[in-house]
């Protein structure tokens, strides 16, 4: 014989005809829910759970009990003790076993599963997997050249850098955001070995940043916010009288802050204008050396380029003198650097020397 148990939201037991006997119980899972028929009693208690179906159905003594579900668990079957030994599914052969019995549904913690967009970057030992009863913030990962800008996906549309996870179900996929690093491009002009931070008219390049060109025949370039990854190209122009030394069009990947350096020379001599000697008069000392004459050299001279880097000055024999070493300094006037013992005639040699190695030469036999 077949009955049917009708499940409503009170807690009630109803007395019918044997051949259809209805009953109720409620989904609060603080409420056991007792299904008392004419020869049966059921107790079933959801322990946490709620109860969607309507029937429960008692047939040749077999009964199927009702199924609870719980966000965030399996159900496991029925227990004699809350969270004891399951003893019973939801499909029981023989209902006089469970009949006077309160019965415990058993729950299993489900598992869901996280995929990660890395989007470029890296991430050492993910999570891949969690339940309901965890909570944890999602890593932050890594990518050379940028900063991490935060986790989008499911459930979260605006980029969260320290995103939390708690009393959540469902599988997840998540992406990462970046944000690429900034970094200088300095471009500083050599012109004979000098570096000029400014530039120096006359000494032009044109910049292009990403395809975009962004200064054209400029002297001097400086940007502090090209992005990682950027392709900068440069090109040098030349100048009347001066040689492209280090490049002529060239393209940089930026991966860190950046200095450029176009350089030039000439190839023009230093012009000496004047070259003259000076007797500073005879020198007697009561001690040292022999007494003798103390000589002045001065030189002046220009150079086309940046300047002149040094100066030189020896004296070359003279019928049957002899010669001087070089005395080298960066100022034009060579002061007490020459001692003579006897005031006869001398070839005094000077050279003026620009940053680039070009040198000129001037010699003049003098008699002091």
């Amino acid at each position: 014989m077949k009955k049917v148990l009708k499940i409503s939201s009170l807690l009630l037991a109803i007395i019918l005809p044997l051949s259809s006997t209805f009953a109720s119980f409620t989904t609060m899972d603080s409420i056991t829910n007792n299904i008392k028929t004419i020869d049966y009693q059921l107790k079933i208690n959801p322990n946490g759970g709620k109860y969607n179906e309507n029937n429960v159905i008692i047939d040749n003594n077999n009964v199927v009990l009702p199924t609870p579900i719980k966000s965030g668990y399996d159900f496991l079957g029925y227990s004699t003790s809350l969270n004891g030994e399951i003893k019973y599914s939801s499909s029981i052969n023989n209902v006089e076993s469970i009949n006077n019995q309160l019965l415990y549904a058993n729950w299993g913690v489900e598992s869901y599963t996280i995929q990660y967009n890395l989007n470029g970057g890296t991430l050492s030992n993910p999570k891949t997997s969690y339940n309901i009863e965890e909570t944890f913030t999602l890593p932050i990962p890594t990518r050379t050249g940028y900063d991490f800008a935060g986790w989008t996906g499911t459930g979260v549309s605006t980029p969260t850098t320290n995103l939390t996870i708690t009393n959540s179900t469902g599988n997840k996929t998540f992406t990462a955001n970046w944000k690429a690093k900034k970094y200088s491009v300095d471009i500083n002009s050599i012109i004979q070995n000098v570096s000029y931070a400014s530039g120096l008219n006359g000494f032009t390049f044109t910049v292009w940043i990403d395809g975009v060109l962004v200064a054209n025949r400029v002297t001097d370039y400086y940007n502090n916010s090209v992005n990682y990854g950027s392709k900068v190209r440069v090109y040098v122009y030349d100048r009347d009288g001066y040689s492209v030394t280090s490049f002529r069009d060239q393209t940089w990947t930026v991966n860190g802050n950046l200095v450029i350096n176009p350089s030039w020379y000439d190839n023009i001599a230093p012009t000496i204008t004047s070259f003259t000697v000076e007797n500073l008069g005879y020198y007697n000392p009561d001690k040292g050396p022999a007494a003798g004459w103390n000589i002045r050299v001065t030189i002046n001279a220009y150079d086309n380029g940046t300047g002149i880097q040094k100066y030189q000055m020896w004296i070359e024999p003279y019928k049957n003198g002899s010669g001087s070493t070089i005395h080298e300094t960066q100022s034009r006037v060579f002061t007490n650097v020459l001692y003579l013992q006897e005031s006869t005639g001398r070839t005094f040699c000077a050279t003026a020397i620009d940053n680039a190695g070009n040198k000129s030469q001037k010699c003049d036999t003098i008699r002091i």
